[in-house]
């Protein structure tokens, strides 16, 4: 994810009911949030902000049970310049790539390529994203660092794009989203999503969305299955996987 509060709208609740039934959950988050609002008002001290908005992260992973969490503090509403400057782009490719090596997760899940709503950072994260998963298993990538810290190359086994179902996309006016290939059930965890976000307390402005948001998705939470025939229907994230 690429700020703190976005691990709430889209699969909060799918986190919460895969931890629930034995699942070890890592959630990275790329930025500290700190060029975001604070209940709606300019944060002023940008810094304080972020100090902030990490714990109510963390209070927040604790809340849905995600098992490791890993922050970084790349720039807040400016991971295109990340992207553009090659240094700090192979820096951000080999974050992610260590992440995945040192966690070796079966299923990935990050933001669409139109980054829900069209938020640049969410674009920017989705597309390294995508990249990772593939270097992350080459041996040739990163290889150096990978022996230092004894990392053994992992490709996880399936990659999701959040997504939104047809009344999420008309109520909150969304630009189009990547077809929904599996629904997963949050029946007994719908409450945990809000849970989660009430710990994001500098965050009041993004209530109604969230609203919204739960509104629309009902009883389930959907995903994109990156590379997916066209006919795919699943109920579980990790269907086809060995466990």
């Amino acid at each position: 994810m690429p700020h703190p509060d976005d691990e709430c709208f889209g699969c909060a609740s799918t986190i919460a009911r895969y931890s629930a039934e034995g699942a070890t959950v890592s959630l990275v988050t790329m930025t500290r949030g700190g060029a975001g609002l604070w209940n709606g008002r300019a944060a002023g001290d940008l810094r304080q902000l972020t100090d902030v908005r990490e714990l109510e992260l963390r209070d927040a992973a604790g809340e849905l049970g995600v098992a490791f969490l890993e922050i970084f503090d790349y720039p807040d509403g400016a991971l295109e310049k990340v992207e553009e400057v090659e240094g700090v782009q192979e820096r951000f490719l080999g974050d992610l790539v260590r992440c995945f090596r040192s966690h070796r997760p079966q299923v990935v899940v990050t933001f669409g390529p139109e980054g829900t709503y069209g938020h640049p950072d969410h674009k920017v994260v989705s597309r390294m994203t995508v990249r990772a998963c593939t270097l992350s298993g080459d041996p040739s990538a990163y290889e150096l660092e990978a022996l230092a810290l004894g990392l053994a190359p992992w490709s996880p086994s399936k990659l999701y794009f959040q997504t939104a179902t047809t009344m999420t996309v008309d109520s909150l006016q969304l630009p189009p989203q990547p077809p929904i290939t599996t629904r997963v059930s949050i029946r007994g965890f719908a409450e945990a999503k809000l849970r989660a976000f009430a710990h994001h307390r500098t965050q009041t402005q993004e209530w109604e969305p969230l609203r919204k948001f739960i509104a629309g998705q009902g009883d389930i939470e959907v995903f994109s299955l990156v590379g997916a025939a066209h006919d795919v229907a699943e109920d579980d994230l990790f269907t086809g996987v060995q466990i």
